[in-house]
């Protein structure tokens, strides 16, 4: 049994007090020896993903199944013992020893498998985004460049946003939705309709409308409009490009039909809306 000798904080300022913005992240490939234990924890949050193969957390009265694609955390200072799932004898996981940031709370809210430890199940769309985001956290952390911290932090915090997407006390994200609201906002001024974002991912038009409605609460095209408005809004605020200019950026091809589009969702003309900023 691995027993590493980890004292009760990761990250100690050289006063010794509590260093707030740090991460300690890896990425580790386990037999089925692997099995570590930390009886009081740390003061830092680990969170552990499973890449393939399969591990597992144990308690005194429960174990916490850790198979792909799902994510656990542990709490600050709860008793840390997890491995390799004696059943599959492998453990592809990347994992981080981390001290959130204070407004990283919320993206923590995740089901409570036990207490003290949190689990999600990501779905594969998810898990791949989240993987992607801990790699780069590990490669800024291991490039031990002076933005290097930074720069891993903000990977996490990446990782953790996407978490949260899937979290049961959020609107979970859904994978079909994502594809096409990604899309969409990478190509906002192509004309989109149902059945172009249908080839786009796949399904027909019509299992498309269908399923956006019944994952996403709208139509298809509502929801296009909706990141239409909500774009041109934010160049009327934030740039001096003209309404024109604007109209091509968000998908009109006609400015005055912009306008009245426009002025219809909320209540204002652009150039009035603008004057208003």
């Amino acid at each position: 049994m691995e027993n590493p000798a980890v004292p009760a904080s990761l990250f100690r300022r050289d006063d010794g007090s509590p260093d707030v913005d740090r991460i300690l992240p890896g990425h580790f490939v386990s037999g089925a020896d692997y099995d570590t234990l930390r009886p009081h924890g740390t003061s830092e949050w680990l969170i552990i993903l499973t890449v393939e193969g399969a591990g597992c957390a144990w308690t005194d009265s429960a174990t916490v199944a850790i198979p792909p694609r799902s994510i656990v955390a542990f709490s600050p200072h709860t008793p840390q013992h997890y491995g390799t799932d004696p059943a599959v004898g492998r453990w592809d996981l990347l994992w981080a020893h981390v001290r959130p940031r204070p407004e990283w709370s919320a993206l923590l809210e995740w089901p409570e498998a036990v207490p003290g430890i949190l689990r999600l199940d990501l779905t594969p769309v998810i898990a791949e985004r989240v993987a992607a985001a801990l790699r780069s956290a590990v490669a800024h952390h291991g490039a031990r460049l002076r933005q290097g911290p930074a720069f891993a932090m903000n990977a996490m915090e990446q990782a953790l946003l996407w978490c949260s997407t899937q979290s049961a006390r959020r609107d979970g994200l859904d994978p079909l939705v994502l594809a096409v609201v990604e899309h969409v906002g990478a190509h906002l001024d192509r004309p989109h309709t149902v059945a172009s974002l249908a080839a786009h991912v796949g399904v027909s038009p019509s299992r498309l409308a269908h399923l956006f409605r019944e994952r996403a609460g709208t139509s298809v095209m509502a929801r296009v409009h909706q990141m239409r408005i909500s774009a041109a809004k934010e160049l009327l605020e934030l740039t001096d490009l003209p309404v024109a200019h604007i109209a091509a950026r968000v998908g009109f091809t006609d400015p005055l039909f912009f306008s009245r589009r426009f002025r219809q969702a909320t209540g204002s003309a652009p150039t009035v809306y603008r004057a208003g900023r």
